[in-house]
């Protein structure tokens, strides 16, 4: 269950012609896109503006064909064509933004194409407290920021993601002043125009990492870290409640492991399997071994996951595994992951149990090929 960031690669529409000379037909043929679609896209949003022959026919240039590509690919993803259209007009903003502020002064702008830790460097101080150093080796810091320069955009590298820099310092802004009003519009907004997936990825995730950067140097103290947390759960949250879902199907649960209290990274898998049609029950922080097992026993789920950032209790994780493999069948899969296991890899072998480690996008698609698998004739 690492995070890692979704990406929307913005084209410079400068490297195109815009010199009309392909018609409707060409058109279609390049895009796949029906030219009722494309007419109907023109009528609505003005997004383009075919030049007219002399016969009354369409003509687009390349940069339309690209504009027509750009937008169909986004609405593949799942995006509504009023949402691709809302980002695509707020990355072309942005992306003049930031050529006319190069202008002046040399710039750099950070990508969100890392690894993310799922747990804040508040979290991860709060368990290295709890345990010594002779309990587990010290490994790998912690991972860092690329960074893409716009340079490179102009050099040919087109690959530049708009990471929603300005909303995370509007956040970060807010989340200091304890202004939640401001958080929550700025959030609204966001929605509006990103998916639940993208914004959970490319926002919510790195804004938290900034947030423990910034208290691990004194820039914030805790209240406002845990200010932040809360914020953020709440948000997943009501997300989870107002996503469709169905008593039909395998049953999977997600949930902290006991003694586990920082549950972002949880709510967003719950969210995410949730989103992907799966029928999920998501039991919160610190779940008690006991009453998980009745669970178990009383709904038969397919799935059992469970997360854990904080590596002194990865001992209560390690014993729940076990009992859960020691149930009699049909007995529930049961995966595990969370920030503690990259930080310390050594770690995973010692819990029975089926490891994530990918992204969420990546761990919610091996999660139901996992319950698919396990409901398939062969393996009744």
């Amino acid at each position: 269950m690492t995070v890692r960031d979704g990406q929307n690669e913005w084209l410079d529409l400068e490297r195109y012609s815009d010199n009309p000379i392909f018609n409707t037909k060409a058109v279609v043929q390049q895009t796949g896109v029906p030219a009722p679609t494309l007419r109907a896209w023109e009528r609505r949003y003005d997004i383009l503006s075919p030049e007219r022959a002399n016969n009354d026919y369409r003509l687009y240039s390349e940069r339309d064909i690209a504009t027509i590509q750009w937008l169909k690919e986004r609405v593949d993803e799942g995006m509504a064509i009023s949402q691709a259209i809302a980002l695509f007009r707020h990355m072309k903003e942005e992306y003049q933004r930031l050529k006319e502020e190069r202008s002046s002064s040399t710039m750099r702008m950070p990508s969100f194409y890392v690894t993310l830790p799922e747990a804040s460097p508040v979290e991860q101080s709060a368990g290295a407290k709890e345990q010594s150093s002779s309990e587990i080796e010290e490994t790998q810091a912690q991972p860092s920021i690329k960074e893409w320069s716009l340079a490179d955009a102009e050099r040919g590298n087109y690959q530049v993601i708009f990471n929603l820099r300005t909303v995370q310092e509007h956040l970060l802004a807010a989340f200091k002043k304890l202004d939640e009003s401001t958080a929550s519009t700025l959030m609204a907004s966001v929605l509006s125009i990103y998916t639940v997936e993208q914004t959970c990825t490319d926002l919510i995730v790195p804004t938290m990492w900034q947030i423990g950067k910034m208290w691990e140097v004194g820039a914030i103290n805790v209240s406002i870290e845990h200010f932040a947390s809360g914020f953020f759960r709440g948000l997943l949250t009501n997300l989870l409640h107002v996503s469709p879902s169905s008593n039909a199907g395998p049953l999977v649960i997600v949930c902290c492991a006991p003694g586990e209290a920082h549950e972002l990274a949880p709510l967003m898998l719950a969210l995410f399997l949730r989103r992907a049609g799966t029928r999920v029950a998501y039991l919160g922080q610190s779940i008690e071994t006991a009453g998980l097992l009745q669970t178990i026993k009383q709904m038969a789920p397919a799935l059992i996951c469970i997360s854990l950032s904080i590596p002194a209790y990865l001992a209560t994780l390690i014993d729940l595994a076990r009992q859960v493999q020691e149930l009699p069948p049909p007995r529930p899969l049961f995966a595990f992951g969370g920030q503690v296991f990259a930080l310390y890899p050594h770690l995973i072998p010692q819990v029975p149990g089926i490891f994530l480690g990918g992204e969420l996008k990546k761990s919610t698609v091996q999660l139901q090929r996992m319950i698919a698998e396990r409901d398939s004739p062969g393996n009744e």
